[in-house]
């Protein structure tokens, strides 16, 4: 048996593919939030991008491969080629459980065969002798392994459902690459089509690289005939929609093929998406690392006989591109940190080379890979480091004859987040978090990071993760890519790249820490309940169980008075709170802090249908309700109510709310209360949100107790600001302390 070949050839953008279907706007189904974010937010200059990618480095080919392809990319393919073989195609949670060792093994062992023939660029090599693999000795394998009978389950599915698991495949794996490589300024939407055995496929692919590397940063698998029917929009623009998304926190310049020209009208088709395309013929703006990006054949494995005909045309040939980019992109990275180690390997070289550390048997004789460098343990007689990194690194002159040493302006706390596909949301919540000092120090504390660990506590665990990372780490910015994957595994609502509401996180957020570190607190409560003197103590222990951090420094409680207007019966009720949302006064284009609590906390009177019912008249009746503050949280955060309705329309307060360093809340507090203990906050968080309604941009600014300075926390970049600067006609949400916070007494700080 003979491997197959599957081609993949740069192609033009068809007329079709660059003319609108209808003069008219799909509004819901073409409402991507990428092209609001960036007509809304102020973007830097190109000047002021770097001028080179960043990237992770890790110690061999292989494990920079299976970091990618980890049991998280494998798991639905698996599971779901189970579920069509035994005829029920849509799994359980329980049943999407992470992946056995020998699970893993079988999916190792088919790449390595698959990739073990090796990837060769240009037309020279399509279909020539060199791709010929014989695969004889791996039929046995094959048919013992089950990873590869799913795979010709999956194929057996419709086209829209094979299309949806190769998107989820590749979504995956490019939210891997994140954490791993950050593109340059420039970057090129280059198009594919998949031609296999000769014969091409419905099946097209847009790839969206790094110029200068050739590294591919998205994919896009897609049938133009299917992107035509979903929207109205022009399929050139849904597809570099696609491809950017994503990056949607950064300003890039966009090359495209000029086939996408179209005599001028591309200024209408992209204006909406606020980018800098620039044309030019597919062969030209290339380097010489990136001639990968002409196309490339490989290995398809799959006979397609054995596939009785055409139900290969979409799953197979696609799943192979997306395996054989992910290999690609480990030669780039191979290739760019080991720069000074004389020949490179080339492509098909590296791939067998590759091929060889994944596979089990051992008597395939294949080049050894040279070991990758690594930031954490760099090579002592290294001469030469080319790895680029960002503004925000300085390079020390190095000694004569001493090894050149990279350091990062870092501080402790003030550390940026990278954008991991419209998450500016999350990344303005978190870094409101990471400055709140007492929480810092509770969860950074080792017997909390104990317990937690004791109990399993997933999302605390990972936030703690981030935290340290953000306090102790080295860099001046992290991904958040493991801490968003935890917390839309847990709150499936923000499993996309919509934008999303920072508040509503925020509080699903706070709500999942505090679940998590109430396992602590219980699980602490049974073993002190054990003691001899449990029965004095077991009261007190089970109420304690229901408080942690979260709810000590977030919650407060409203007190509520009820005034029936007819007999004049008073009633009393309290009601725990963790954000108080503020309405902002209408027909004003500027208020302060103080105008909108006092809005919130005046005497209302409840007629009609919200008319209350009384227990002494037995009716429902008129009812005057007084608001008060009757427990003033440590931390209080005020949420401004900018979102609402005007008509049938949903609109965006752009009211000027100004807010004050300090916030007196005497005149809302229970009488009990007033006194000068409760009457001041201290500002030192905000959360601003530029832009209108389901489209805009979210940063943070937050002051940082060890430097006694406030920063803008734009995503990754961060910039210090001056006290009078923090003031903003764009805050969305404030965060006030009663005291003002001191130096974190973190281990290791």
């Amino acid at each position: 048996m003979k491997a197959e070949a599957l081609s993949v050839r740069e192609c033009a953008w068809l007329k079709e593919e660059c003319h609108h279907g209808d003069d008219s706007e799909d509004s819901q189904r073409d409402g991507l939030c990428l092209p609001n974010i960036f007509r809304s937010k102020k973007v830097k200059p190109l000047s002021r991008i770097q001028t080179g990618p960043t990237y992770q480095v890790y110690y061999t080919a292989k494990e920079l491969l299976l970091e990618v392809l980890d049991r998280g990319a494998l798991r639905e393919l698996i599971r779901k080629g189970a579920g069509v073989k035994s005829g029920v195609k849509n799994q359980s949670k329980e049943q999407s459980v992470d992946l056995s060792d020998g699970e893993y093994t079988e999916v190792i062992t088919w790449i390595s065969i698959v990739l073990q023939s090796g990837l060769f660029v240009g037309e020279s090599h399509s279909f020539g002798s060199e791709l010929t693999l014989k695969l004889d000795g791996w039929q046995g394998v094959l048919k013992r392994n089950s990873f590869h009978t799913n795979l010709l389950s999956l194929s057996r599915l419709e086209d829209g459902e094979k299309l949806e698991i190769l998107s989820a495949f590749c979504s995956h794996t490019t939210r891997r690459y994140q954490a791993l490589y950050t593109p340059g300024p420039s970057l090129a939407v280059k198009k594919y089509r998949l031609v296999y055995q000769k014969s091409p496929c419905s099946l097209h692919l847009a790839l969206l690289c790094d110029t200068s590397s050739g590294f591919v940063c998205n994919m896009f698998l897609y049938r133009p005939e299917q992107l035509q029917k979903q929207s109205r929009k022009p399929v050139v623009e849904q597809v570099v929609g696609h491809l950017l998304r994503p990056f949607c926190s950064h300003r890039h310049l966009i090359q495209l093929d000029k086939s996408a020209w179209m005599e001028g009208r591309h200024t209408d088709l992209f204006s909406g998406l606020g980018i800098d395309i620039s044309f030019f013929p597919s062969e030209d703006s290339l380097s010489e690392l990136a001639a990968h990006l002409q196309g490339w054949t490989g290995p398809a494995l799959f006979p397609l006989s054995d596939l009785k005909g055409s139900t290969a045309d979409v799953f197979l040939p696609g799943l192979l591109a997306a395996l054989h980019i992910v290999c690609i992109n480990t030669f780039v990275l191979h290739t760019l940190q080991s720069p000074g180690s004389g020949r490179q390997a080339q492509l098909s070289e590296f791939t067998r080379g590759l091929a060889s550390q994944l596979a089990v048997d051992s008597s395939v004789s294949v080049p050894v890979l040279q070991r990758l460098n690594s930031t954490s343990c760099q090579e002592p007689n290294m001469s030469k480091q080319r790895i680029n990194m960002s503004s925000s690194v300085r390079k020390e002159k190095p000694v004569s004859g001493s090894p050149v040493r990279l350091h990062r302006m870092n501080r402790p706390g003030v550390c940026g987040l990278d954008n991991s596909g419209n998450s500016c949301y999350l990344n303005a919540v978190l870094q409101c978090l990471c400055s709140t000092v007492p929480l810092v120090e509770n969860l950074l504390n080792q017997d909390t990071r104990r317990e937690l660990a004791r109990s399993k506590c997933r999302m605390a665990e990972v936030f703690v993760r981030l935290l340290q990372e953000m306090w102790l780490g080295r860099s001046s910015s992290c991904a958040p890519v493991e801490a968003r994957s935890v917390l839309t595994s847990i709150l499936p609502q923000f499993n996309n790249y919509s934008q999303q509401d920072a508040q509503e996180l925020l509080l699903f957020l706070l709500n999942a820490l505090h679940e998590d570190l109430k396992k602590v607190s219980k699980r602490q409560i049974s073993l002190s309940i054990r003691q001899p003197r449990q029965d004095q103590n077991r009261n007190h222990a089970t109420a304690a169980g229901e408080s942690t951090i979260v709810s000590h420094l977030f919650e407060g409680r409203l007190s509520y008075m009820t005034l029936c207007m007819h007999c004049d019966h008073q009633a009393h009720s309290t009601q725990t709170f963790t954000v108080l949302s503020l309405p902002i006064p209408t027909g004003s284009m500027k208020c302060s802090i103080q105008d909108c609590l006092s809005l919130f906390f005046e005497q209302t009177v409840l007629t009609g249908g919200e008319q209350m019912l009384c227990s002494v008249c037995g009716l429902r009746r008129e009812t005057a309700v007084l608001t008060r503050l009757d427990k003033p949280p440590e931390i209080l955060m005020l949420h401004l109510k900018r979102f609402g309705c005007k008509g049938k329309n949903q609109v965006k307060l752009k009211t000027n709310v100004l807010f004050s360093m300090k916030l007196d809340l005497n005149p809302f507090l229970c009488g009990s209360l007033q006194n000068i203990s409760y009457s001041s906050y201290h500002l030192y968080a905000v959360v601003n949100h530029s832009g209108h309604l389901n489209m805009g941009h979210y940063t943070a600014v937050c002051h940082s107790s060890l430097t006694r300075t406030w920063h803008c926390f734009d995503d990754s970049a961060v910039r210090e600001v001056q006290d009078s600067h923090v003031q903003s006609s764009n805050a969305y949400v404030l965060l006030y302390s009663r005291k003002p916070f001191q130096k974190p007494k973190i281990n290791g700080l």
